[in-house]
């Protein structure tokens, strides 16, 4: 998609999107009176309104364009950049419906009017808006189905020459491609995605920068060290247990490490404790946060983020066989703390136990960040449109809600109170990986960062959930059903603040 900056709306195009607040006086009667008129109809008929999210399409025989959307963008004070994504999206889809591929619209100059939105946060939601919007996965449909739905060829904006403008659409662009990246490796079936091809993805993203590093303890290194937390969850499956590392020097031998780690179970069935038919089906997306790792590590190195990152994929398959973990096993993390499996399908904490110690231990990192597709307790406390966040910082804590905020990725404190902090305790081990406390399913997404938190010994850390956040079964205005990339814009945004 190529988007271009023009100073006046651009006739060379073939669909012309427009936006509309409740307050404006004076509409388009400067740009086109047959507009004017036919939108100052529509106003009177009822068919359009100037709220937030209404539609209006037309055609106009004195303008070149052969469609024209308007829409309500609501009151200019509550203009954001959410709503900016939110309504490049609904161009995006308008211009899809009607199978053409050139637009011209004013909506960020909209934007900026409202005069709270910076220039460069205007432009950068613009492209990520744009670009998430666009995205389609239908690489497995036939030839025919794949034609039906034409990509935006170009995209040209109302806005005079800056390279303000285009430095943010530049980042904007950077971050919404690595979501999409994201967004593909998550959408891909579990008989394509596994341990051994998530590390062959890294060693590629490592090939593009200098600046990262890709180191991986295999199997028998995994068993030497004794990370058998991570061992016990892939004892079922054929595919190897992999714990990936892709360190990014931005900031000098000398500097701390961030360390970003992602639950990386490629498919999760639940173990012996099997998962149900209509929760089975999806479980290809139990990587989603092991894939916003990398493709945050992209957004890093293609920025020049100015920090030492290293980001870990704890890999491997939660399959049942012969050899699978069983419920009541008891095993040994690598920090020495002993588990039983008092279910199976609690899975993502007993790999991120082992990774969070052993890379703390390793790294010595001043943050910790982990994010992954947890708990079903997380997609009933807050839907699909937030993954919880729980800490043991409340700066850190409060630094992600803002970029989450900022960048539509949002992320949400949930309590760490500690009444809970006993919750995870064992009587014949060190935890259980199944509170003994709860009678069915309370605090569940509370009490599996409880866990997490017992593996952590000094470094600032939050655990995102990304559970509800990671895959929709929704559709909203500029991302689809089906994986999301959360976590990539996220972490974008609060590396760069």
């Amino acid at each position: 998609m190529k988007i271009t900056l023009h100073a006046n709306l651009d006739e060379t195009q073939e669909f012309l999107a427009l936006g509309v607040f409740e307050d404006d006086k004076e509409v388009y009667g400067g740009y086109n009176k047959d507009l004017a008129k036919d939108l100052e109809e529509a106003l009177k008929k009822k068919l359009f309104s100037r709220e937030f999210g209404e539609q209006y399409s037309t055609k106009i025989s004195s303008l070149p364009f052969r469609r024209i959307l308007i829409l309500g963008l609501g009151k200019k004070e509550e203009m954001s950049l959410e709503r900016l994504r939110r309504s490049l999206g609904k161009i995006v889809r308008q211009v899809s419906a009607v199978k053409l591929q050139k637009v011209a619209t004013n909506l960020p100059a909209l934007a900026a009017s409202a005069r709270h939105l910076s220039e460069e946060a205007i432009s950068q939601a613009t492209a990520e808006g744009l670009l998430l919007a666009d995205y389609n996965f239908s690489k497995y449909l036939a030839k025919e189905r794949q034609e039906k739905r034409l990509p935006l060829e170009s995209v040209s904006i109302q806005w005079k020459a800056s390279a303000v403008f285009e430095k943010g659409l530049k980042t904007g662009r950077i971050i919404a491609e690595a979501a999409n990246f994201v967004r593909d490796l998550v959408n891909e079936p579990a008989n394509v995605i596994n341990s051994v091809y998530m590390e062959h993805v890294a060693q590629s993203i490592a090939k593009t920068s200098p600046k990262i590093t890709v180191k991986v303890l295999n199997k028998p290194d995994l068993e030497r060290l004794g990370l058998c937390a991570l061992l016990g969850v892939n004892a079922g499956s054929a595919n190897p247990p992999k714990l990936v590392f892709l360190e990014y020097n931005g900031a000098g031998a000398n500097a701390k490490y961030t360390a970003l780690i992602g639950k990386g179970i490629t498919f999760d069935s639940g173990g012996y404790n099997l998962k149900p038919t209509n929760y089975i089906e999806d479980m290809k997306i139990d990587m989603a946060g092991a894939a916003a790792v990398l493709g945050t590590i992209k957004v890093a190195a293609q920025l020049g983020v100015k920090k030492n990152l290293v980001g870990v994929m704890a890999l491997c398959e939660n399959m049942v066989s012969a050899t699978a973990q069983r419920p009541g096993d008891i095993v040994k993390a690598y920090n020495g703390k002993t588990i039983e499996i008092g279910n199976t399908d609690a899975e993502g904490r007993l790999v991120l136990a082992d990774a969070l110690a052993y890379t703390e231990e390793k790294y010595k990192p001043e943050v910790m960040i982990d994010l992954a597709t947890l708990t079903g307790a997380c997609i009933v406390a807050l839907g699909y449109y937030a993954a919880g966040a729980i800490g043991n910082d409340e700066n850190l804590l409060a630094s992600l809600k803002e970029a989450g905020m900022q960048s539509g990725d949002r992320v949400w404190p949930l309590p760490f109170f500690d009444e809970y902090q006993d919750w995870m305790d064992g009587t014949i081990t060190d935890l259980n990986n199944n509170s003994l406390k709860a009678k069915g399913r309370e605090a569940g997404a509370i009490t599996a960062a409880v866990f997490l938190g017992k593996f952590v010994a000094k470094a600032k850390w939050v655990h995102l959930d990304i559970a509800g956040s990671a895959y929709w079964t929704i559709d909203n205005d500029y991302l689809q059903k089906g994986a999301t990339g959360s976590g990539v814009r996220v972490l974008s945004y609060w590396l760069l603040r």
